[in-house]
């Protein structure tokens, strides 16, 4: 399932709450935050018991002057 929580694109499974993936990116977002980068993509699996988190980058684009 593909949504969008604060502005960042989540692929999630579906046998995840929604309630369980928002509190999940929300404290992504929160540790990205702290450590001064900026989260891009989140990627959710169920493997069982476990949550596999896959956590993108936000690519930084910057542009100089040709001289």
């Amino acid at each position: 399932m593909n949504t969008i929580i604060n502005g960042i694109p989540v692929t999630t499974d579906p046998a995840l709450s929604q309630e369980e993936t928002i509190r999940i990116v929300s404290k992504l977002i929160k540790d990205w935050s702290w450590e001064g980068k900026q989260l891009g993509k989140v990627e959710l699996i169920r493997d069982g018991a476990w949550i596999h988190i896959c956590s993108y980058e936000q690519p930084c684009i910057q542009i100089v002057p040709y001289a």
